[in-house]
């Protein structure tokens, strides 16, 4: 059984190209030799590594000297084992809080931005320029949009956060080269912290949502420094989708009460069921959060959101029917779908009036789009084959784009290993594992997501890579 080494991105290179003679065997080389050489390969080699190889496909840890793997790696790898050290544990994830604190900077900046900017420039020595003195000029004829320009540039940290320094640490740490053991795993996933850090966000989402809508109803804001802040919010509430999605399959009760006021907070509560159609469906014609080849994002957007609604809906009559219930029964989830963010605008209309409902409302919209897009990115032209008898193939992990990025993973709660998830979807986010025979993103998810506003840069870089993916996937079965 054989399969072309170009369709399983990143999977056992030690051993297809036989780097046997290298004590540091490590990603990297293996990497450059499939660049090299991308010969086809045996996916069974029966090649013997040396002792103390390191062999990025295996999940066991190298046992060669530290200096020699050093000595193997890029100057980012070796970053990235350094963060790795720095933040054991659960303090690998706590990057993911750096978001609310972003928004918490947005939030002040929206509403002082200007004066912070001219406390700076008073402190910094200025040379007089006579460009300077036009500029004042200006500044002091249209003095309210001036400042409102400025605290909308510091109403977005939160979105510099996301699209700008998240995608820049990727580049400087690198992708994770040292997995957990399975001793690791198995204390891992049993650690509560891991859990408390979920149930620590959702109460800091929530509280910065009641602080941004007082803010907006309570201050003078510029209107853009309001959508600047708008959009930092739905940016939060994106990453908050990927705490809910990690607290839906929690097995705690703490966990799906908890996933269920995060999600009313994007009016989206009904995705806690339709994500288990995406699960049963996923990479199929059928699943509505699973983007086909030459799809733009444009078009995915309308059909995912009204085919998650359709599949929730689906879901909850099939579920009352087993119980005997009538749709009218008050145990039907779609009632509490529909009544809990309504309810919830009505406390924000009430409480800080229209300007706290606009700012709500326009939150919920732009995380739900970020949500879509990830969504959009995640499965893009992946398909499973579907067998003589009419049903679909099982799960794999290529049917899932993988992303290994260190510092990315820390923030969205390894929700890119996408693969490892699809096929143990119990697993908690900790213990999480790279597969390295799932397809692999170019890219961490904000860049890719950013790619996906432009249609045809997004099918230049991935309908290639879906394509030799798909074949690659044929082929193994053909054989």
């Amino acid at each position: 059984m054989s399969r072309v080494l170009g369709q399983q991105p990143a999977a056992s290179f030690c051993h297809a190209y036989g780097v046997t003679k290298r004590a540091s065997c490590s990603w990297y080389h293996a990497r450059a030799a499939y660049q090299k050489n991308a010969p086809h390969a045996g996916r069974h080699s029966t090649t013997t590594l040396r002792a103390g190889t390191l062999c990025r496909a295996s999940s066991a840890r190298a046992d060669e000297p530290q200096l020699v793997r050093q000595r193997s790696q890029p100057w980012n790898y070796k970053l990235g084992a350094v963060y790795q050290n720095l933040l054991p544990g659960p303090l690998l994830f706590l990057p993911s809080l750096l978001q609310p604190v972003s928004t918490i900077i947005s939030l002040e900046g929206a509403a002082h931005g200007h004066e912070w900017v001219h406390w700076l420039l008073s402190l910094l020595p200025v040379p007089q320029f006579p460009v300077l003195g036009l500029v004042d000029v200006l500044y002091q004829q249209h003095i309210d949009l001036a400042n409102g320009v400025l605290d909308a540039a510091i109403s977005l940290v939160g979105i510099y956060f996301s699209f700008v320094l998240m995608p820049a640490m990727d580049a400087v740490l690198g992708t994770d080269l040292h997995p957990k053991s399975m001793v690791e795993r198995k204390v891992a996933s049993e650690d509560l912290r891991y859990r408390a850090l979920l149930w620590t966000w959702v109460g800091l989402h929530c509280g910065l949502l009641v602080l941004c809508a007082d803010a907006v109803h309570g201050h003078n804001m510029h209107p853009l420094a309001c959508l600047g802040l708008m959009l930092t919010l739905g940016a939060e509430g994106a990453l908050g989708f990927v705490v809910s999605h990690e607290l839906v399959h929690g097995h705690h009760k703490m966990d799906q009460w908890l996933a269920n006021v995060m999600l009313c907070t994007t009016g989206y509560m009904h995705w806690s069921v339709s994500h288990i159609a995406h699960h049963t469906q996923v990479a199929t014609i059928d699943d509505p959060a699973s983007a086909r080849l030459g799809e733009s994002l444009y078009r995915f957007v309308p059909r995912s959101v009204a085919g998650n609604w359709k599949d929730a809906t689906r879901l909850e009559l099939a579920r009352l029917q087993t119980q005997n219930q009538t749709p009218l029964s008050v145990h039907n989830r779609m009632f509490m779908w529909a009544a809990a963010p309504l309810g919830m605008l009505a406390v924000m209309a009430s409480a800080f009036g229209a300007e706290g409902m606009t700012l709500c409302v326009g939150q919920a919209a732009l995380s739900v789009l970020m949500l879509e897009a990830a969504n959009y990115v995640q499965h893009y032209g992946l398909q499973r084959t579907k067998l003589e008898n009419g049903r679909y193939e099982g799960v794999k992990a290529e049917h899932s784009w993988n992303a290994n990025w260190l510092f990315t993973n820390s923030c969205m709660f390894q929700l890119p290993l996408h693969s490892d998830h699809h096929l143990h979807g119990a697993k908690p986010y900790q213990v999480l594992q790279d597969k390295r025979e799932a397809p692999q993103l170019p890219a961490s998810y904000s860049v890719m997501a950013l790619l996906a506003m432009v249609p045809i840069a997004f099918f230049t870089v991935m309908d290639p890579r879906a394509i030799k993916a798909v074949q690659g996937q044929n082929d193994l079965e053909r054989s």
